[in-house]
């Protein structure tokens, strides 16, 4: 039986594949990855993985379906609550801590509630991590050391 964050993983990657072919390789690695660094952040912080796992895979659903950075953010958060109670996956409460995080997940330099510090933080992990070779941005750089330290990395 499929779970439901693996049908939500289906239907993200119909959204990637029908609205933005020329960046189909970073949203697939992206969203992946981020919603992998969420997964792992979840269990390190006795958080609900699955809930942690599907904040990640549609952190940038706005971007995914418009090409939009300008607060994609708040403007991602509400095509996620569309998207999460079109699916019927997820139930209210659960609904209000992934939207809550992917509104708040711009503002690295904020703390916020758990679900949204993994969220951040997976993030930050995934941009420092997919390419090595492009500098660290200055406002990611404390994020990511402290997560190489909370996770035994320094």
């Amino acid at each position: 039986m499929e779970s439901r964050l693996e049908k939500l993983r289906r239907e993200i990657d119909r959204l990637i594949r029908g609205n933005q072919p020329r960046n189909d390789k970073y949203f697939f690695a992206h969203l992946y990855g981020v919603s992998d660094f969420c997964t792992l952040l979840a269990v390190r912080r006795n958080l609900d993985v699955d809930i942690a796992a599907a904040c990640g895979m549609l952190h940038d659903i706005y971007p995914v379906l418009t090409g939009d950075y300008h607060k994609h953010g708040k403007k991602g958060a509400k095509k996620a609550e569309e998207l999460l109670k079109e699916l019927a996956l997820y139930n209210d409460d659960e609904i209000a801590i992934i939207t809550t995080a992917i509104s708040r997940h711009s503002k690295k330099k904020k703390a916020h509630g758990p679900y949204d510090e993994v969220l951040k933080d997976a993030d930050v992990m995934h941009h420092c991590l997919y390419d090595t070779g492009i500098p660290i941005a200055e406002k990611e750089s404390t994020r990511y050391a402290n997560v190489l330290i909370e996770l035994g990395c320094n």
